[in-house]
């Protein structure tokens, strides 16, 4: 059966410890959510909470060359 389409997606993969992937395979098993909409859930609710702007970095104050 088709999925319904939710917009422009890309693929993201991580590797973590075993312990956390088997935790994470009891959790999914747990709900009726799938792995990959599990984690693009936790991913963008992380997401949320960044504020790229205090990632921005000032220019050093040095003279340019001539």
């Amino acid at each position: 059966m088709a999925q319904p389409y939710k917009g422009d997606r890309q693929t993201v993969t991580a590797k973590i410890p075993r312990a956390d992937a088997e935790k994470l395979n009891r959790v999914v098993e747990a709900t009726s959510e799938s792995r990959s909409e599990l984690l693009a859930r936790l991913l963008h609710a992380h997401l949320e909470t960044v504020d790229l702007d205090s990632f921005a970095q000032e220019a050093l104050p040095i003279a340019r060359a001539s």
